[in-house]
């Protein structure tokens, strides 16, 4: 039997949130036989499983625990640890994810999955079903509950780097998968206009399904009375717009005396500090009228909301659940109808199964004043019945063609500079590849030591066919070679790979045969494990062993990629028409591999992005990219790359010199581990530069004391900042002191 897979970080009534009670409601719908075929997977939740059983018969709970030990290492495939996460741990997530889904595909197929669109749980499947053909068989949707990003754009708050990053996984999650699921239209405009998805793109993959039980119990809404309570049910965060509630009861309570009811907020699972500024909206003299419920069971709430008029006066929702709830067990409804999820086009309906204002507090309380005076019959909501989604999309199943016996040619270029003491290492574990068809393009950039020399002419010499030599009568530098390289491939497949680098023995195969199998993408991305020159490297043959540190990418960085490179590293597998239309920019003196990947991503390029790490970087003390450079440098760097890469819109009226100037003095908290995933230059060091400086040890240091470290100062600036403080002073005296005598 095939199953029906949900995956879900809430469910209710065990987790609070909007997404449990759209998961609750899902699991409630279901009829018998499509419950004996159904999995719940809950990642990082604690539910009872004996309740589970109890509340949902026969249907299968998974529980994923991120935090527990993973296994990484499994037919030679080789996944970073948590701590390599340090762009967003959802990232973390979704890999997670991923494993326990692999997993549990051993024990049957799976007809249908489905993600929510918070957090980009679904990213590492997608890619691992473009990559290698993961669950062929299955119909993969999202549905619209409410993303990080779309919170981001309804609400002010303070923006960090993950911020970005999560952003960048939720839209990659959106885009690839077969279908999105949506409450309306209304709602589906709105989250494409958030991300800016073009309508042909999107509105094809777009399924309308609310859950509906029929758990309603009334014909009708109770009756309006001055002394029933006036109840906030949404969200309790700047979105959910409780400020705006708390005006327009106070103006409620102010301008009708004979209203003698209170006003009660639903206040679980919110900061103290922003529950406190909202209680201060409420005058004194109101104070006892006014109830914040920060630890009530649901069902208690529940139960009040039932018998109350109730308001929800959000201004993003994306599948309006609680509304629907409320409405179904009786309460009397008012809704922002400048929300999506209660304007046109949605059933809710001014008069008939609500009431509407217009999103501000004189709005409110003339509907609030309307709602008591009037006392309107209203009736609870109907949303329009629609089939399940798996009943109403239509696979998309293509046939995986594996590479067979004539696979395409793939043309490997290394460029190569006084590198002559790692260039055979790299040869040698690209001729290892399990992938047969490629030529070498080993292009020489002017070198000039004996040993580099001596092994060029040695290569010259060679009768390996696959071994080509381009020798460069000057120096062109790096991005220079590699467009050489690029101009002498003749595969349809272009790998570009450093001379003292290595990459998985399958990266070649994996790679083309995506690529082959998904004629929409171009580039496959992979993660970086970083090895230390000297150290044994982390993948001889079959053997996988792990990298001193990890760098993390998204591929398509729409919106990180500008403040520091989350697309890829130089390596990377890509079409070879990309790279004809975009070569590397040889005015730069850095970046070229950022501005590469910025150009590509602006002009529409897809990325698929492995689980897996396919590309070990050996660190080396006098590499390129570990060069002193001081900030006047890194800033004059950093504003070459967005004079000449940035996206079009930004560089329209000059905007990237607002951008460079506020990255350099704003800083940013980016945890790259090296400049080939290079934050912009920043005015000051974060604590976290400052602790990783005392517990380093010139590159040399241990995945889990970086790690800790993090995680240390994270704590300090919260909870010690003069320690913070203090130290970045002394660091600086301390450097003074050092290029004082240096000097002399």
């Amino acid at each position: 039997m095939s199953r029906l897979v949900f995956v879900s970080t809430e469910l209710a009534p065990y987790t609070p949130g909007a997404v449990g009670r759209v998961m609750r409601n899902m699991l409630r719908a279901l009829d018998e036989a499509d419950r004996m075929r159904t999995t719940m997977v809950m990642v990082d939740a604690a539910v009872d499983a004996v309740a589970f059983r109890a509340a949902f018969p026969h249907v299968e709970l998974v529980e994923v625990d991120t935090r527990a030990p993973q296994a990484r290492f499994t037919d030679s495939r080789h996944h970073p640890p948590a701590s390599a996460y340090s762009n967003t741990l959802w990232h973390w997530r979704s890999a997670c994810v991923f494993r326990a889904l692999a997993e549990l595909s051993k024990s049957g197929p799976i007809d249908y999955l489905e993600f929510p669109d918070l957090g980009g749980l679904a990213f590492c499947t997608l890619q691992e079903r473009r990559l290698q053909d993961f669950l062929p068989d299955a119909i993969v949707a999202v549905r619209l509950h409410g993303s990080h990003t779309a919170l981001l754009h309804a609400e002010a708050r303070p923006l960090a780097i993950a911020d970005l990053n999560l952003s960048d996984l939720e839209r990659k999650c959106l885009r690839d998968c077969d279908y999105v699921i949506a409450s309306s239209l209304a709602v589906s405009e709105a989250v494409r206009d958030i991300f800016d998805f073009p309508a042909q793109e999107w509105e094809p993959r777009v399924l309308c399904h609310v859950p509906f039980d029929g758990m309603s119990l009334v014909t009708d809404t109770v009756p309006a009375s001055y002394g029933q309570a006036v109840v906030f049910a949404s969200e309790f965060q700047r979105s959910g717009r409780p400020d705006l509630f708390v005006r327009g009861v106070v103006g409620l309570m102010r301008n009708c005396p004979q209203y003698t009811g209170a006003m009660t907020l639903d206040a679980r699972s919110t900061d103290e500090a922003y529950r406190a500024q909202i209680e201060r909206l409420v005058p004194p003299t109101l104070v006892e009228r006014a109830v914040f419920l920060a630890h009530a069971e649901q069902q208690v709430f529940d139960a009040l909301a039932a018998h109350a008029t109730v308001v929800f006066p959000g201004t993003f929702e994306a599948a309006a659940t609680a509304a629907l709830n409320v409405s179904l067990q009786g309460g009397r409804v008012i809704l922002n109808k400048a929300n999506p999820a209660f304007g046109e086009g949605t059933p809710w309906l001014d008069g008939i199964n609500c009431l509407t204002f217009d999103g501000t507090p004189t709005g409110l309380v003339e509907v609030l004043e309307r709602n008591f005076a009037r006392n309107e019959k209203l009736v609870p909501v109907r949303h329009p019945e629609s089939p399940w989604p798996w009943l109403n999309a239509a696979k998309r199943k293509r046939a995986w063609r594996a590479l067979g016996e004539h696979p395409p040619l793939v043309s490997v270029v290394v460029p190569h500079y006084n590198l002559g003491g790692y260039l055979p290492a790299t040869l040698e574990n690209l001729i290892g590849q399990s992938y047969g068809n490629i030529e070498i393009l080993v292009v020489d950039d002017a070198s000039t030591d004996a040993q580099s020399v001596l092994a060029i002419d040695e290569l010259a010499r060679s009768a390996d066919p696959r071994i080509k030599v381009i020798r460069l009568a000057a120096n062109v530098g790096l991005a220079g070679a590699r467009n050489v390289g690029v101009r002498h491939a003749t595969g349809p497949y272009v790998l570009t790979l450093d001379a003292d680098d290595l990459i998985h023995p399958r990266f070649l195969e994996v790679g083309v045969a995506a690529l082959e199998n998904n004629a929409e993408f171009d580039i496959v991305v992979t993660p970086a494990g970083y090895f230390i020159d000297g150290d044994v490297p982390p993948v001889v043959g079959a053997v996988v062993t792990p990298c001193r540190d990890y760098a993390m990418f998204s591929g398509e960085a729409v919106v990180a990629g500008l403040l520091e490179n989350r697309f890829s590293t130089a390596t990377a597998l890509f079409r070879r028409s990309a790279m004809e239309r975009f070569p590397y920019l040889e005015s730069l003196s850095c970046y070229e591999d950022w501005s590469l990947f910025m150009r590509m991503c602006d002009a529409g390029l897809r990325s698929i992005v492995t689980t897996d790490v396919f590309f070990f970087y050996r660190k080396r003390r006098n590499s390129m990219v570990h060069t002193p450079r001081d900030l006047a440098r890194r800033r004059i760097e950093y504003s070459d790359l967005l004079r000449t890469s940035a996206p079009a819109s930004l560089r329209q009226k000059s905007r990237q010199l607002l951008v460079g100037l506020g990255s350099a003095v704003a800083g940013n908290q980016s945890e790259a581990v090296d400049d080939s995933v290079v934050a912009p230059p920043r005015m000051e060091p974060t604590a976290e530069e400052l602790i990783s400086g005392l517990f380093g040890s010139g590159g040399q240091y241990d995945e889990q004391i970086v790690f800790a470290s993090l995680k240390a100062s994270r704590w300090l600036e919260r909870n010690a900042p003069w320690i913070i403080r203090g130290g970045v002073l002394a660091a600086r005296w301390t450097w003074q002191a050092y290029r004082f005598v240096r000097r002399k």
